[in-house]
């Protein structure tokens, strides 16, 4: 039998080719697989990247929600001061648990500001929602919505049509202003909705309003950073940086404690309670202005209309002989601080209500008293008159300061939020009523000196005794400002060592007291295209 070998050779040859045929794509699906795996765990690194620079970004809200509400470490290590603070918001290193090989986390807190001058810079630091605008505020302290008016035009690129919009928003009528609209202008619409006639839960709901657009309400500034960057139609970050509808304000001194009410009935507690933050002279004063009667005078101490002359001292049984112009007056006799206790004393033994009520706190500054004569005295004796101890300049700031700190003529411990003088700018401090140009100059040359800590700072009664606004004007202006604040907008970046994602987190902080809450959260990334904040580089 013959063999046929070519035809064995041949069929051999055709299962080479297949083997190395088979070879070749188990080496590409090897090969694709292990690009595709790699390609995985690139992205696996990268998306781990991502999320703890997020979580660095979230770890810096938290910090400062911790430092912004701890009054020990506000004063302390913050200084007072968390709208500038490098030394405690830059390059903050997030503590890793335990062994861990992913690398080292960062967080820095920035913030741009508006300068006095009007321009932008970044800082390291929050920004004071008090020193804003409080649409909700201004419409609960007037809802016919005049004031909330008046104060939106104070804003750059507004118009009346916009502001009674804006107005007609958020008073509770459905009745359109001359220029405004309600809800049957926007239920006109192709996609109909009514207008909120209520309280703003966010300033984003302003974009529901007629005629406000997001160029209007937040400027050319895309990635606000306070820097025109690529694409950006300039710097300017709209009307964010001057409204909000976050605010809170307790009746509370710089220390947290709840302020004492002095129109309260019992006077004795009154004193007791007083006492300690204001010194003897002037409580027993602010008694004395609730149980006598109060004429008021001048800065001199002289009383309007009568003869003039200078007062050179509040006691020591100087007497004090009125000459020139005017109607006669006798002579008078200043009363010593123990006279004044003497005569409080014995009135209080005889009195069982709350006495007179105290209006404004500015009222008790240029008063005097004429205490009860004492027994015996003579028809033409000199009278005895206590005059107010915030009439020596010397001891002004500081008694003023402890009196608006430490005492209110308000029983309620919750108010409606205020504008904070400290931080307003230009824009705002002119939206409160009774404001002049003269009056805000002043304001904004003279808050540089004050010093965080100082109850005269945080009480707002620099405006009167540094800024030099007359006390009875700013009686008219304490219904809408304020020295302290509550809520601060907080913007953290978070970034790895060597480089890699960075992510950029927002917030709005209510301090509470020591128990931070959070109004508002929202993650601001997507914003920085470019980037807005550039990480904190290592020392060298």
């Amino acid at each position: 039998m013959r063999l046929n070998l070519h035809s064995r050779d041949a069929r051999g040859g055709y299962v080479i080719f297949a083997v190395l045929i088979v070879i070749v794509v188990l080496s590409l699906v090897a090969y694709r697989f292990t690009e595709s795996m790699s390609a995985e765990v690139r992205a696996s690194a990268h998306a781990n990247d991502d999320a703890q620079a997020k979580l660095a970004a979230v770890s810096g809200l938290h910090y400062a929600a911790a430092v912004l509400s701890d009054r020990a470490t506000f004063y302390g290590e913050l200084e007072g001061n968390p709208f500038d603070n490098d030394d405690v918001f830059d390059r903050v290193e997030v503590p890793a648990a335990g062994t861990t090989t992913r690398k080292k986390a960062y967080f820095d807190i920035r913030a741009v500001g508006l300068t006095d001058s009007g321009s932008y810079e970044q800082r390291f630091g929050v920004i004071d929602e008090g020193g804003k605008i409080n649409i909700n505020s201004m419409i609960a302290l007037d809802p016919k919505g005049e004031v909330l008016y008046a104060a939106l035009m104070k804003l750059p690129n507004m118009t009346g049509a916009i502001a009674d919009a804006i107005v007609d928003w958020v008073d509770a009528d459905d009745v359109p202003r001359a220029e405004g609209a309600e809800s049957e202008e926007y239920a006109s619409r192709p996609n109909p909705y009514k207008a909120k006639n209520g309280p703003l839960n966010s300033l984003d709901e302003l974009l529901l309003v007629r005629d406000v657009t997001p160029e209007l309400l937040y400027g050319g500034d895309k990635n606000r950073n306070g820097v025109q960057d690529d694409g950006e139609t300039g710097t300017d970050r709209g009307w964010a940086d001057y409204l909000t509808v976050y605010g809170r304000e307790l009746n509370v001194d710089m220390s947290g404690t709840v302020r004492t009410y002095i129109n309260g009935d019992n006077l004795t507690t009154l004193l007791q309670q007083i006492t300690p933050g204001l010194g003897e002279e002037l409580a027993n004063y602010v008694v004395a202005c609730k149980l006598f009667s109060v004429t008021k005078t001048d800065a001199a101490g002289n009383v309007p209309g009568t003869a003039t002359g200078t007062l050179t001292g509040s006691g020591g049984g100087i007497t004090i002989t009125f000459s020139g112009a005017g109607v006669a007056q006798k002579p008078v006799v200043a009363a010593t601080p123990d006279l004044l206790k003497v005569a409080v004393q014995a009135k209080m033994a005889t009195t069982f209500t709350g006495g007179n009520r105290v209006k404004s706190l500015t009222d008790i500054m240029y008063t005097r008293i004429t205490l009860p004569k004492a027994p015996g005295a003579k028809a033409d004796d000199p009278d005895v008159v206590a005059f107010s101890p915030l009439l020596n300049p010397a001891n002004r700031t500081a008694l003023l300061g402890a009196l608006m700190d430490k005492t209110t003529v308000k029983q309620a411990v919750e108010l409606v939020p205020r504008i904070n003088v400290n931080t307003a700018p230009l824009e705002v401090l002119m939206a409160v009523p009774n404001m002049t140009d003269a009056y805000a100059a002043a304001i904004i040359a003279a808050r540089p000196t004050q010093l965080p800590s100082d109850p005269g700072t945080v009480s707002g009664a620099w405006v009167i005794t540094a800024a030099n606004v007359p006390p009875d004007v700013f009686k008219k202006m304490e219904k809408y400002l304020t020295g302290s604040t509550m809520v601060y907008r907080v913007q953290a970046v978070g970034y790895l060592d060597g480089g890699g994602p960075v992510a950029r987190m927002e917030a709005v902080i209510d301090t509470n007291q020591g128990a931070p809450r959070f109004l508002h959260v929202r993650d601001l990334t997507d914003l920085d295209n470019p980037r807005g904040f550039e990480p904190s580089k290592a020392s060298p």
